[in-house]
């Protein structure tokens, strides 16, 4: 819970700490509809940033580490 109201709580996270269905993780397509960029630019933000984590094989990315990301990208 402490890292919904602090994001960069011991980042990366723990994959089994974590509840991908509280709305606050999005695979790379959600992530690109939602900062409004495209899936390849989401793609080159993962490999340029740390703003996602990778469970059972699946990359889902933290919503306000990709807002954070798009909106200030100096702090990544």
């Amino acid at each position: 819970r402490e890292m919904q109201h602090n994001p960069d709580f011991h980042w990366p996270p723990d994959p089994a700490s974590i509840d991908l269905r509280d709305g606050s993780w999005l695979t790379p397509d959600q992530a690109a509809h939602e900062a409004r960029v495209s899936l390849r630019t989401v793609r080159r933000w993962l490999k340029d940033r740390s703003i996602s984590i990778r469970v059972g094989g699946r990359v889902y990315i933290h919503r306000r580490r990709l807002l954070g990301a798009w909106s200030q990208p100096e702090l990544f």
